[in-house]
């Protein structure tokens, strides 16, 4: 069974928030749909045949990129991935 820091370490925060949003948009990621056969099936599922090569490329260097995020976080802890301030006030945060 995972500890409670596992669980926390294997998720990406999302949040967004915005003057006109009356709260804050917060979402819970599993770094692992990342890895997801399942996941990555469906989308090829829905790609054209030509680009079927490009999409098998990417499920690659995300799933490699998503142990070394997990790695990372393991060793040096948690960070913001992305933090975005829009000019109207719109923020977006994606914490791993």
């Amino acid at each position: 069974m995972a500890t409670m820091s596992e669980l926390r370490l294997n998720n990406m925060k999302i949040e967004v928030s915005s003057p006109e949003l009356p709260i804050p948009i917060r979402l819970i990621f599993p770094t692992s749909v990342l890895r997801s056969r399942w996941i990555w099936n469906l989308a090829l599922k829905y790609t054209e045949n030509r680009q079927k090569n490009t999409v098998m490329s990417y499920r690659n260097i995300i799933s490699d990129s998503a142990f070394v995020l997990e790695d990372y976080v393991r060793h040096y802890g948690h960070f913001n991935l992305v933090e975005v301030e829009e000019k109207d006030g719109t923020k977006v945060i994606i914490r791993v």
